[in-house]
């Protein structure tokens, strides 16, 4: 670039503790087109913060970006904020630019005046003081800001295998087949457990695989084993075994666990006759007899699939196909035998047409399938079996001398062999309603979130067929050696950071968070050891935000989305004699923040009186920051989160709803208007619907704002 076309600027001494830059992008004419760049910088240049001021036809460019660096480095800039697009589109690439000359990339940030304001607002008056305002929200960001720091741990090369069912066996074989060292823990005295109630082609396979792991130089195998304690870091682990009567630590880089599903028991809430009602898994071990010599005797063999509702409502998945797989046997070894099979819904699944061919089998062979409906479960009596037929609306009476219930598979739940409720809670990995292990899935930007080593598969996870838990079993196999193909792992994120000189310990952050990265742990020496301190695990934080909303004493701090950080924007947008009427948008970059840059790039109108403050997570809307904004004159306070069930956090958008419910009641108590605070759930790649839901929320302000007038 020539000197005729050099960016302008004003320079001016230091009069703060801190060298801020802004750099105002042209963007070609697309903002300066719009938006009167030059009166931006000169605004720019008057904050207080501010030393360095310059316009930039496209600071993106490499040209561009080598004058970032010649900038940063002649001002001796330790902040620099570049007003421009939107920050998805350039923000890592302006880091980069920043780290290559010396600026520590926690110190860059990009704020939006072209999709927020330029693109929305066009070039009235308004859209001009919105860029003003959105910039001066930024440097205030800045100025106040801390960054995160960079958080790195070791990786064992070593895995740990809960459990040798097949999934758990299968993963043992093909780490070890790939040089890792892999100890696998079986609370059983033989590998596979009790495989007596699975199938031929599953028990065949277990037989085959334990043979193979008990022989391999690279595998441990611990019978008789449970964990009772686990210690470390993602990627170095401690785990304490106790096998018989001792206890020994075995370290780990990345922990599987493959724990069996077992069916439920009948239970006592309803008599049935034992000795002609039986679960599937007794019927398994019946027809196994049979192949050991003994012969099937029952003649009128009824199965009743769903026999029990799960207490959640899911699928097992795999009664289905294993009932088939059972009436083709009963036939085969008794062709006198009458078998039906009463079902609800049947689900073959499975990849493949083998299920389907079992089952054209199975009818071929001569069994009988009889559908009843939801709500009318086949009643056991003492002669028949009673079954509503849902085409005639009659009653069909089935004789039998062996009724076979399929009932639903629930988690490992025998305290001798460590209880699934246990294990999780050793391993902090949440279960769902049933008990089942849920292994998170953070939907994160790269670099923000590092895999914990903690995997879960099999039946600790959920009821699979075989296929299927081969399928999971070389996937995850695939992950971990992954994972501990890292010589360490380093995450340079926002993490939540305990300050021990507020802490109280009183636990509320460890409830709420969602990875379960917060433990309480015990105070050394005097006075404060009666209060536990917080503990926060910065390889498994992902930044949420949930405990710093909750901390009762704001012990708390969350680098990069603090309340400093948070209040210096609401207070910088609503400073101005002209904020009267300005509504504060607090939005969820992944949902409202997202959906406000595609409302831009689509040109699509909303009032230019929405200032934005991006936030990480709806999980980070804190009461405190909504009071704020109407005390410091907001006309409305808006929140933008993830829809139910999309939270890239689990649950922060949830924790967000009942903050905003309590938080409406309060404000009516106090006098203000509840409807002047609104949260509302939107998709990132709505648009039309940000734009729609602001102009609708600015008009209802309005009007609020006209009948009080009135009542005046």
């Amino acid at each position: 670039m020539s000197e005729e076309t050099m960016p302008q600027s004003d320079l001016r001494p230091l009069t703060s503790s801190h060298r801020a830059g802004v750099v105002i992008c042209d963007c070609g004419d697309k903002i300066a087109g719009i938006l009167d760049t030059e009166v931006l910088r000169r605004q720019a240049a008057a904050l207080p913060e501010v030393v360095y001021a310059a316009r930039d036809a496209y600071p993106c460019s490499k040209d561009g970006q080598a004058r970032l660096r010649q900038a940063i480095a002649e001002h001796r800039l330790d902040r620099l904020l570049i007003a421009g697009c939107a920050p998805r589109l350039v923000e890592k690439l302006f880091q980069q630019t920043a780290q290559s000359a010396g600026l520590n990339d926690g110190y860059l940030e990009v704020t939006d005046i072209r999709e927020q304001c330029a693109y929305v607002h066009g070039d009235a008056p308004a859209a001009l003081q919105k860029a003003a305002d959105l910039i001066e929200m930024g440097v205030a960001r800045l100025v106040t800001t801390i960054p995160p720091d960079a958080h790195t741990g070791r990786i064992v090369k070593s895995a740990m295998v809960i459990g040798s069912d097949l999934s758990g066996l299968t993963v043992a074989l093909s780490l070890s087949d790939n040089n890792i060292p892999v100890t696998l823990v079986e609370p059983t005295n033989a590998l596979g457990g009790s495989p007596h109630d699975l199938s031929g082609r599953e028990r065949e396979l277990i037989a085959e695989r334990s043979k193979a792991a008990s022989h391999h130089s690279h595998i441990q195998t611990l019978l008789n084993a449970r964990v009772i304690e686990v210690t470390g870091h993602p990627g170095d682990y401690q785990v304490r075994i106790a096998q018989n009567s001792h206890t020994t630590t075995f370290a780990a880089g990345a922990i599987i666990v493959a724990t069996r599903a077992h069916p439920q028991e009948l239970g006592t809430s309803r008599w049935y006759d034992r000795s002609r009602v039986v679960t599937q898994a007794q019927f398994e071990q019946e027809l196994g007899a049979v192949e050991a010599g003994g012969s099937l005797s029952p003649n009128n063999i009824v199965m009743i699939l769903c026999a029990q509702e799960p207490s959640d409502g899911r699928c097992s998945r795999v009664c289905c196909m294993d009932a088939i797989r059972q009436a083709i046997r009963a036939r085969q070894y008794n062709p006198n035998a009458n078998v039906t099979i009463l079902f609800r819904d049947l689900y073959l699944g499975g990849a493949g047409d083998q299920q389907t061919d079992e089952f054209q089998q199975a009818v071929e062979l001569g069994v009988t399938f009889f559908r009843y409906r939801k709500g009318h479960l086949p009643k056991i009596g003492d002669p028949t079996i009673d079954v509503h037929d849902t085409l005639t609306g009659e009653t069909v009476r089935l004789p039998y001398d062996r009724a076979v219930l399929a009932m639903p598979l629930v988690p490992q739940d025998d305290a001798s062999l460590g209880t699934t409720r246990t294990l999780a809670a050793l391993l902090r990995v949440p279960q769902d309603e049933s008990g089942f292990m849920i292994e998170p899935r953070v939907r994160l930007r790269p670099g923000r979130y590092t895999d914990d080593g903690v995997y879960v598969l099999g039946g600790a996870h959920q009821p699979a067929d075989t296929a299927e838990t081969l399928f999971q079993a070389y996937m995850t196999s695939s992950r971990v050696q992954r994972f501990l193909s890292q010589d360490s792992i380093s995450v340079k994120a926002s993490t939540a950071q305990i300050d021990a000189k507020l802490c109280t310990g009183c636990g509320n952050c460890a409830q709420v968070c969602p990875t379960l990265a917060i433990t309480l742990e015990k105070r050394d020496g005097g006075v404060a050891a009666t209060l536990s301190l917080s503990d926060v695990d910065p390889l498994r934080c992902t930044g949420c935000g949930n405990c710093a909303v909750v901390c009762p004493v704001k012990a708390i701090l969350l680098p990069g989305w603090g309340d400093a950080e948070i209040l210096a924007q609401i207070s910088a947008v609503l400073r101005r004699a002209s904020a009267t009427g300005k509504v504060v948008a607090l939005a969820c970059e992944w949902s409202a923040y997202a959906a406000a840059d595609m409302a831009g790039a689509r040109h699509m109108a909303y009032p230019p009186d929405v200032c934005i403050i991006r936030m990480n997570c709806s999980a980070r809307f804190d009461p405190y920051h909504v009071l704020w904004a109407f005390i410091n004159g907001a006309a409305g306070v808006f929140l933008g989160a993830c829809p139910p069930g999309e939270c890239h956090y689990g649950t922060g958008n949830l924790y967000a709803k009942e903050r905003v419910e309590v938080l409406k009641k309060l404000l009516a108590e106090h006098g203000i208007d509840p409807r002047r605070l609104r949260l509302e759930f939107l998709a990132g790649d709505d648009g039309g619907q940000f734009a729609k839901t602001m102009t609708g929320f600015v008009k209802e302000l309005a009007e609020i704002v006209r009948v009080v007038n009135l009542v005046k």
